[in-house]
Order: C-alpha cells, then structure tokens, then sequence
C-alpha cells in the first residue's frame, strides 16, 4: 500500500518596503549554505492548510498578522532526506503589521525546529525572483507574475 505523501506549506509573505515590493526571507543560523528559505513547514493532522501556513509563520517568524492573497499551487517530489514523498502547497501572504526590515527569531514549536535561529530580511523581487533553497522557489515566478498584474 503506497504511503500518503506529507503535506507542507510554503509561505511568500510580501510587503512594500521601500516604496517596492519585497520578499521576506531568512537565513537559518549555522546552515546558512543552505542559503536563504522563507517560511513553512509541515501540516498537522487535523489541520487545514491555510491554518499550518499561519501557525508556521508565528512559529518561524513571530509574524500574528497576515492575510493570505492567493493559493499558488503544489509541487510533488520526493525527498532523498526524509525518504518520503512530499507534496508542498505554495501561498502568496501579505503582512498586515509592521515587520522590522532585518530581524533575528527563535522558532517555538513543537517540532523538530524548536529553538533554532532565523536571521530575516526583505528582498525586492520585482526584477527577478531570488534563489530560494531546495524546492522553496517552485512558485516565485507566479507569485512576481502575480505582483506585475495587480499594479497594473
């Protein structure tokens, strides 16, 4: 019997900094080759998605107040680390309260992620998406298409 693929969530929280639009992203303390990640992570049992992408981003980030814009899309892969299939579900965030321009938060979970350190800043993404870890990025370029169609 094949096994149900975990469930993730991807958050693109956005914001105007700087009179342009930016991206908020992270660099994880001592695996910073890993190089730079936005929040997320798994869905609970029980839970709904858009409630996991809320929770991981207070977890994660300390962030309470966010609307979610739109639901992206998935992506389906499978993991060599977790040895299993994931199907990750990507959404676009705005931030509804004023986030510093860099910060520094320690997750509180109860998960595996539990007091490690998160090193934040907003990036533009206006001109090209970043290059986000792993499968993270599947979903800027829609999430930029997206930005380019609601100014104008």
């Amino acid at each position: 019997m094949k096994q149900e693929p975990v469930l993730k969530v991807t958050a693109y929280l956005t914001a105007v900094r700087e009179g342009e639009q930016a991206l908020l992203v992270f660099e994880e303390e001592d695996f910073e080759h890993l190089g730079l990640q936005v929040p997320g992570g798994t869905v609970m049992a029980g839970e709904s998605l858009e409630d996991a992408l809320l929770r991981e981003i207070r977890e994660e980030a300390g962030i309470e107040q966010a609307v979610i814009r739109a639901y992206l899309g998935e992506h389906s892969y499978v993991s060599e680390k977790l040895g299993c299939e994931l199907t990750r579900h990507y959404y676009w965030l705005e931030a509804t309260e004023l986030v510093p321009g860099r910060f520094t938060h320690v997750v509180t979970s109860d998960d595996e992620d539990n007091g490690w350190i998160y090193h934040y800043r907003w990036i533009p993404f206006a001109d090209s998406p970043p290059v986000l870890y792993g499968q993270l990025g599947q979903y800027l370029v829609k999430l930029r298409e997206l930005h380019i169609s609601a100014s104008s």
